[in-house]
């Protein structure tokens, strides 16, 4: 029988290696990541359960990722397949403009938590509490300062870590360069720092793309675009439809990379009568996703832009589409609409470009797609009503 001391001896050196072997293992658990406002965050090294307040790009890069399953909640519309009907005159399409359902239809089982902004409903703390993430990730609008850092404060209550993302026009300088480090961070939360740089080498290979091919142009031959959204509740509000000032990221595509000129002065997006639309008078009309989706034919044949007919861009079929999305463009497939605004204002320089070819490629490097999924993503863009030369 061993002797008492000996014994003790022996349990303490149990416990001492005990610890010596589950010390690392604990300080490995978790990590710390600064996020886009500049806070050190705690959070699993390996999260499990994920919260995505976000319109976009958080689930896209969590599928690229191969973490698409450990998101449990997030900003989610749609309850159904995804899938509509657009119809526009004798044509209907059938169509999900919900890329990350497309990608992953699971994702449309989420748990709806809100969001700031989009038709999600308010944030509901009460609701993503019961879901016990171990970790929720924001993209700032930064449109709700005050009520983000009160469900912000809410969220410390519970002890529920949460890291930041900031929309680029959160800055007072916007730039492409913030999605980048979006996607960054999103490699630093889930350990996919070398796969996050490599969606980032493939977005801005077609911001260069472009930009190589549009620096030369003078400054008196920028043509003077218009960025419009044509949502016909304008009518009702005394306007024509919505211009996107200089304070927006798609003013900083259009300026910063496609050197064309925004024609609308204004600083932020606001409506427009139909006698500033013509004081306007672009040269070209790029029309957005504005409250649905809004084809060039839209702007030729509809009564309600009979008084705007005498447009100069109008008058010389200069009214174009970008794709149909559901979200704003600060998203991983920016570079489609940017390549579609190209063809649109600078037809000869892009003349090369077979559009549905470079979108498809596109697709699948980007989320490694075969073509059977990279036609069904194309599907979901709307690209025959497009209108470009």
């Amino acid at each position: 029988m061993m002797k008492t001391g000996n014994a003790q001896i022996l349990l303490y050196l149990l416990l001492a290696i005990g610890i010596l072997l589950i010390a690392p293992i604990a300080a490995e658990e978790y990590k710390t990541v600064t996020d886009m406002r500049g806070v050190q965050v705690s959070i699993p090294e390996d999260p499990q359960r994920v919260v995505a307040m976000s319109r976009s790009l958080i689930d896209t890069t969590m599928y690229i990722f191969g973490v698409q399953d450990k998101l449990i909640g997030g900003s989610v519309y749609s309850r159904d397949d995804g899938y509509v009907n657009y119809t526009y005159g004798s044509d209907t399409y059938h169509v999900c403009p919900w890329i990350s359902f497309v990608l992953n239809p699971e994702y449309r089982n989420l748990t709806n938590v809100g969001g700031f902004g989009g038709p999600y409903g308010t944030p509901n703390v009460e609701t993503i509490a019961s879901l016990d993430p171990d970790l929720l990730i924001l993209r700032d609008l930064g449109t709700d300062d005050e009520n983000t850092a009160k469900f912000l404060e809410a969220l410390e209550r519970l002890n529920i870590p949460v890291v930041v993302l900031k929309y680029p026009d959160c800055y007072e300088e916007i730039n492409v360069s913030t999605i980048y480090e979006e996607v960054r961070l999103l490699g630093d939360v889930f350990g996919q720092q070398e796969k996050a740089e490599e969606i980032v080498d493939l977005m801005d290979e077609q911001v260069q793309l472009i930009e190589d091919r549009t620096d030369d142009i003078s400054d008196e031959d920028r043509p003077r675009v218009l960025y419009f959204g044509a949502a016909s509740s304008a009518k009702d509000k005394g306007g024509a439809g919505y211009a996107f000032g200089t304070s927006t990221i798609e003013s900083a595509f259009l300026e910063d990379i496609l050197n064309a000129k925004n024609a609308y002065d204004g600083s932020n997006t606001e409506i427009v009568s139909a006698e500033r639309l013509l004081s306007i008078d672009p040269d070209v009309v790029i029309l957005s996703t504005y409250s649905g989706y809004h084809p060039p034919r839209e702007m030729y044949d509809d009564q309600r832009f009979e008084a705007v007919k005498e447009l100069r861009a109008l008058q010389d079929g200069r009214v174009h589409s970008l794709a149909a999305t559901p979200c704003k463009d600060e998203r991983l497939e920016f570079p489609i609409n940017l390549m579609i605004e190209a063809k649109a204002i600078y037809p000869e320089r892009f003349e090369d470009i077979e559009l549905e070819d470079w979108i498809r490629d596109y697709f699948k490097e980007l989320y490694g797609v075969d073509d059977e999924k990279a036609n069904e993503l194309m599907n979901s863009l709307l690209l025959r009503y497009l209108e470009i030369i």
